[in-house]
This record gives structure tokens, C-alpha cells and sequence, in this order.
């Protein structure tokens, strides 16, 4: 079945009211997630949703360490928490089905970052933070010689790495998910086909779409939290590599 998506136009400005949706209902997730698992905090006999978190902020500070080198940057740390839960979330939010609606079959439900715009626009917001703390920690002038080292010749291609980072960081995350749930929908419509053709000529062929599907599944959630994990260890790998310039260098 060929599939449309549901744009809208305002001002001009072209809108995927599915990715509005999906996005959207995963930052109130993660913010859920947070707000339930910090409303009653405690040392004595933490819950489990306090357990959780607190496993996930040590699984940060890990990368954390292991890419930079240290783990006491609450920012840093809040901001690759907050990340790695909402690329979780936006991976598998579109594993379990897919909704497909209206005359023009319009899809109202996949995983936001199987939408190029949303892990391009990820990327460049990682990539611009990543500068934005060379300049403040080295400032500006020392944060420009930096594209003229180790070499002035090496200018171009100094240059040229930042947009390849760019562009790895978001079609990485974007390749994996649309992939993982362009074949969900390949086993889906497979499943679909063979109950339609028939209850005897058919079941068999859905039956055997409908195993691999479930497999499949399960594999795709899997692919979405190393993803995730993968994504935010390149953030704080870029990250560390600003802020240990100066070590590097000596």
C-alpha cells in the first residue's frame, strides 16, 4: 500500500503533523519518566522507577568518563540524559504498529527519527553545542586557529570534517530506524496480503510473515537503545574533544 504523509502548510513553513505528534508525545514520555521517578526520592528503599533513573544516569556518566574523561558536568550529564531517553523513546515509538488513516493514507504514526529532518536537526544541534563550548571555554580567536592546525593548509578540510560529522551523527540514526521499520512494513504488508488473498491460499503465507515480524520487532528495539547509546557517545566524544584541546595539544 503506498503511504502519503500528512503535511500542513503555515506560513509558508511545511509541517509532518505524524512527526509533530510522535516527537512531541515522546519528550512528555521522557518528562513523565522523570517527573514519576524523582517525586519521591529517597536513600533508604528507592522504587523502582528511582532505580531506573538512577541506572540511566550512571550509564551516562560512564560514557561520560569514557569519552571525556570526567563526569562532573551536571549540565553535560543532564543533557545526555535527557537525550539518550528521548532517542530511545523516538526509536521503538514506532515499532509496535504504525497508523495509517484518511483517503489518502496518510501515516499518523512512526518513529520520529525515521524522518531525516529530525536526526539532521539532532545532529546540528549537537554539532553547534559542541562549538559553542570551544568558544566559551577557549574563546573565539583561539577557537579559529583551531581550524588552522596543525597545518594552515588544513583549513578546507578542518572545515569539511565538521559538515562529515554533521552529516554521519544524523543519517547514522536516521539509516538504522527507517530501515529497521521499512522492513516491519515490508512483513506487515506481506501479513495483510495473505489473509486478504484467502483463508486457505493465505494463511500459510501470513503465518510466516507474521513470526519473522515479531522477531523482527523485538530486533528493532534492540537497534533503537544501541542507537541511542551510540548517538549520545559521539556527542560526548565531540564534546570531550573540545574541552581536552588544550591537554591534546601539549
Amino acid at each position: 500500500m503506498d503511504t502519503n504523509r500528512p503535511l500542513v502548510q503555515i506560513f509558508g513553513l511545511t509541517f509532518d503533523l505524524s512527526i509533530i505528534l510522535t516527537s512531541t508525545l515522546a519528550a512528555i514520555i521522557v518528562l513523565l519518566f522523570a517527573w514519576l521517578s524523582t517525586k519521591r526520592m529517597t536513600e533508604k528503599m528507592p522504587g523502582k522507577m528511582q532505580n531506573l533513573m538512577e541506572w540511566v544516569i550512571e550509564f551516562v556518566q560512564n560514557i561520560m568518563m569514557n569519552a571525556m574523561g570526567k563526569k562532573d558536568n551536571l549540565f553535560v550529564l543532564a543533557g545526555g540524559v535527557g537525550l539518550i531517553l528521548y532517542l530511545f523513546i523516538s526509536n521503538i515509538i514506532g515499532v509496535p504498529f504504525s497508523v495509517i488513516a484518511g483517503s489518502s493514507h496518510s501515516t499518523w504514526w512512526k518513529s520520529p527519527t525515521a524522518d531525516a529532518h529530525v536526526t539532521m536537526t539532532l545532529a546540528i544541534m549537537m554539532i553547534f553545542y559542541t562549538h559553542f563550548i570551544d568558544i566559551r571555554l577557549h574563546g573565539f580567536k583561539n577557537y579559529l586557529l583551531r581550524f588552522f592546525k596543525p597545518f594552515s593548509a588544513l583549513f578546507p578540510i578542518n572545515v569539511l570534517e565538521q559538515f562529515c560529522t554533521t552529516l554521519t551523527l544524523g543519517l547514522r540514526l536516521f539509516g538504522n530506524v527507517y530501515a529497521g521499520e521499512l522492513m516491519l512494513g515490508v512483513l506487515a504488508g506481506a501479513a495483510i496480503s495473505g489473509f486478504e488473498s484467502g483463508i486457505f491460499s493465505g494463511v500459510g503465507t501470513s503465518l510466516l510473515a507474521i513470526a519473522p515480524m515479531m522477531v523482527w520487532q523485538l530486533f528493532c528495539l534492540f537497534i533503537g537503545a544501541i542507537q541511542a547509546y551510540i548517538f549520545v557517545t559521539l556527542f560526548m566524544v565531540y564534546i570531550g574533544q573540545r574541552i581536552n584541546e588544550e591537554s591534546m595539544a601539549a
